[in-house]
């Protein structure tokens, strides 16, 4: 064989590891057929005269099953991903008819004529409680003043008559000697359906009568009446992810 055929290189050329169409269309992410394709290119392009140390071999057979490994992974969570979602999609049935506690986190719609139940949970008593009402640019509205309530379920109305169509958001005020905080109000409503969401971008939701649609996230507390709580959450109902 003439000497002028072989490379100078150690290292096989690109076109040659890497022939138009040997590996898969996986971009920047290479599965274990295409880590065993590059190798046999290597083994076969080699330079004769100075051929690839073994050690080089195995550095790339570590690389080949760690891929296999976080394939096998990925593969596993998907699937724990789908099963967790269908056993919440089957409680979540459960809820339709059932009245339930909503956290209020983001901007809520309110119409004329609507009246919506109100609560705030207070760790403990507070010598003053009250609810701040924002209009969609940060603007103070209206003030709910809730005086003096102890620890526990605080009840109270946000009457839209009064506020008028528009998106609001409330947080709740509460003091107690030198102690200040606010929080999150809670939203009392009946669920009337469970929608599944079909963008893995965004979670389920419940139909709530006269309020719309929330994030099953937001529930807090489920009731099997207006007044008697049978399950509380300070977490997410469902801690796992959706799909």
């Amino acid at each position: 064989m003439s000497l002028a055929r072989v490379q100078s290189s150690n290292q096989p050329s690109a076109d040659d590891v890497m022939p138009q169409g040997a590996v898969s269309k996986n971009g920047m992410n290479p599965n274990k057929n295409d880590f065993m394709t590059m190798m046999v290119a290597q083994i076969r392009n080699q330079n004769p005269l100075n051929p690839m140390d073994g050690t080089q071999y195995l550095t790339q057979l570590g690389m080949m099953s760690a891929v296999s490994s976080l394939e096998d992974v990925k593969t596993g969570m998907v699937n724990l991903n789908i099963g967790m979602s269908n056993v919440e999609m089957l409680q979540s049935t459960n809820l339709i008819g059932k009245s339930v506690l909503m956290e209020v986190k983001d901007a809520l719609d309110v119409k004329e004529g609507q009246k919506l139940d109100g609560r705030v949970r207070l760790d403990k008593a507070a010598d003053n409680v009250k609810v701040a009402v924002y209009d969609e640019k940060g603007k103070l509205v209206d003030t709910l003043h809730l005086g003096p309530q102890p620890a526990g379920l605080v009840k109270f109305e946000i009457d839209g008559d009064k506020l008028g169509s528009g998106k609001y958001k409330f947080e709740v005020l509460g003091e107690s000697g030198s102690d200040a905080w606010s929080q999150n109000m809670l939203l009392a409503a009946k669920v009337q359906a469970f929608h599944i969401s079909s963008d893995p971008n965004v979670p389920n939701q419940l139909e709530l009568a006269g309020v719309g649609k929330m994030p099953i996230y937001n529930m807090r507390e489920i009731a099997d009446s207006d007044t008697v709580p049978v399950m509380a959450q300070s977490r997410k109902p469902f801690p796992f992810s959706l799909i």
